[in-house]
């Protein structure tokens, strides 16, 4: 364990690096704490309130110095990030160079929108309305997850805004789950159609049913309606490939389990859904390498 600032006079806490907040991988989900150093603190003893005296004389509760925190670590335990994404940064994702990759530029185009919502913040830490999201279409593995989790996890710790995030296919699942127990939708749906950031993965994934469909509009059909930010990665195109005309070629991927090639995200979604996300994000085609195979190579390079 590192020393506590608040005792130690440090500028910069080693543990949390200056944020006041820790996460870890909980047992599903991201979770975060107060850092030791804040919740030592030898003023407010980690609540974010002191105790004070006002002109009159009576006894009242003011926030302390960085009580702020207090509500952030709230939010970071609200958003449900996944465990795995826990700390992920956008300082940190790895840009491969190729021929056709634009991984590059990828991370510029996220922290683009950030400063954006930033510039979009109230005093009371909500978003205007109005802010064009991000949709993000690419192969697994070429960090499209990475970068919507980092910039959730920018906004909530360093921001204090009000982000959720789902996986679209987990969420299909707990909703079910909800409707067996005999509870409705609107209580699972509602937080996320309310936050002034919604962060949504795997756009597009599962059955493509009926429900799934009503599910996935209402999602985006409330948000809509709200003027509110959706940030939305998936693994099926924007646009049909000229190359699938090739139905030998088709077919041939088909065999190969590669549906989401052959699939676009309007055929998956339908038009109402795919119109409006057109009209609330800026889309974009992430290309690149494979991270998860290119990190699997060089281990295996270096263990050689």
């Amino acid at each position: 364990m590192g020393t506590c600032l608040a005792e130690s006079g440090q500028e910069t806490c080693e543990l949390c690096r200056g944020e006041d907040i820790v996460t870890r991988a909980g047992s599903e989900r991201a979770e975060a704490a107060l850092c030791e150093h804040l919740a030592r603190c030898p003023a407010c003893r980690g609540t974010g309130f002191l105790r004070t005296t006002d002109a009159h004389g009576y006894e009242v509760m003011a926030p302390c110095a960085r009580g702020g925190v207090v509500r952030r670590v709230r939010l970071y335990n609200e958003m449900a990030l996944p465990a795995r994404f826990h700390d992920v940064r956008l300082n940190a994702y790895e840009a491969r160079p190729g021929s056709d990759s634009n991984q590059r530029q990828m991370r510029s185009i996220v922290e683009a929108l950030r400063d954006r919502l930033i510039d979009a913040q109230r005093p009371d830490g909500s978003i205007e309305p109005g802010i064009r999201g991000l949709g993000l279409s690419g192969e697994p593995g070429v960090g499209k997850t990475h970068l919507i989790c980092a910039l959730a996890r920018e906004l909530t710790v360093d921001y204090g805004m009000t982000v959720r995030y789902a996986d679209f296919s987990t969420l299909l699942w707990d909703l079910k789950s909800r409707f067996e127990q005999g509870s409705g939708e609107a209580s699972l749906l509602a937080p996320l159609i309310d936050a002034d950031v919604l962060v949504l993965d795997e756009v597009g994934k599962g059955k493509a049913s009926e429900w799934d469909i009503s599910i996935i509009d209402a999602l985006v059909a409330g948000r809509y309606n709200r003027r509110k930010t959706i940030v939305f990665a998936t693994n099926y195109a924007f646009t049909e490939a000229p190359a699938l005309v090739d139905m030998n070629r088709a077919a041939g991927a088909l065999r190969g389990g590669g549906m989401s090639h052959l699939e676009t995200l309007k055929g998956r979604v339908h038009d109402r859904v795919f119109s409006r996300l057109c009209e609330m994000c800026e889309l974009v085609t992430v290309v690149g390498p494979d991270q998860r195979k290119a990190r699997l190579a060089e281990s295996s390079r270096s263990a050689r």
